[in-house]
């Protein structure tokens, strides 16, 4: 689901509304807002994972600490996307607005007192279901919780929820893979052989599924993982045959959007087996599939 904004009579509509709309400016528009900001959540979240050199595959297996840090995180590479530079106070300034950015993987927001009488962009993550939320609230005494934690810092409380305006609201995500994969085929995967065994086991595991370029790297276990994509020796070989298409969404963009295949960025990849005449046709033309 895409944006629920406020109503045009609701008290906070004059303050959020032109915040709303400079985000979704800032984003290229609400199509590649929706597209690219939640491909932020799954790279700032695949490297505090880190696979590569920590042999850890999930947010489950990091510290407290870094789970900490991936609010930071997101902050960084969202304010970069966008364009925007911190602000004198609070995280992010915008046409001249101070915003404060909070960050979830829970069912609510901690909000420092500074924030008081500031718009807070809020952004929730959920890995086990792939799904996040982007909302703007005007944040006031009346919508805060009054328990504080040992930060001086309250929630919003339940009633108060229905004063943000959602820019992405139950959106999906790339999902994680080893969140969904069974034990017993991670660990076929993982006992695949070398690296590029590996790789074309997932693809050929997990098809119609973006895996970002981090969780490649981490199974080809080598800085050049790229080799272990390509035809000549790597996973293409052992999928094409199969008529199993590995696709890249930098390089393969115009063949994903003719497939349908949805959501893929830049750094993602994705697999799909054709079953439809002209499908075979257009991924045999270009030489993805034997």
């Amino acid at each position: 689901m895409v944006s629920i904004p406020l109503s045009v009579d609701h008290p906070d509509y004059l303050v959020l509304a032109p915040i709303a709309l400079a985000l979704l400016r800032q984003g290229k528009g609400d199509k590649l807002f929706s597209l690219e900001v939640p491909t932020l959540f799954r790279q700032a979240i695949d490297e505090v994972i880190d696979a590569p050199r920590t042999n850890r595959f999930t947010l489950d297996e990091t510290e407290k600490t870094e789970k900490t840090y991936l609010g930071t995180k997101i902050e960084i590479l969202l304010r970069n996307h966008l364009g925007l530079q911190k602000g004198n106070i609070l995280d992010l300034s915008i046409d001249g607005h101070e915003i404060d950015i909070k960050n979830t993987m829970g069912n609510n927001w901690t909000i420092p007192l500074e924030s008081l009488h500031h718009p807070a962009l809020l952004i929730r993550v959920s890995e086990k279901k792939a799904l996040c939320d982007v909302g703007l609230i005007l944040v006031k005494n009346e919508y805060l919780n009054q328990g504080m934690n040992r930060d001086s810092k309250r929630t919003i409380t339940a009633s108060a929820m229905t004063n943000i305006w959602w820019l992405l609201r139950l959106h999906p995500y790339p999902p994680n893979f080893w969140e969904i994969l069974p034990l017993p085929d991670r660990q076929i995967i993982l006992n695949a052989g070398g690296g590029t065994a590996r790789i074309a086991l997932l693809f050929e595991k997990i098809q119609e599924s973006p895996i970002s370029r981090i969780q490649v790297q981490a199974l080809a276990q080598q800085h050049d993982y790229m080799k272990r994509i390509r035809r000549n020796g790597g996973a293409r070989d052992i999928l094409a045959p199969k008529g199993i298409a590995l696709l890249w969404g930098q390089r393969d963009r115009g063949l994903i959007e003719k497939l349908g295949l949805g959501r893929v960025g830049r750094d993602q990849f994705i697999s799909f087996k054709p079953t439809q005449i002209d499908q075979i046709d257009l991924l045999r033309k270009a030489h993805h599939i034997d």
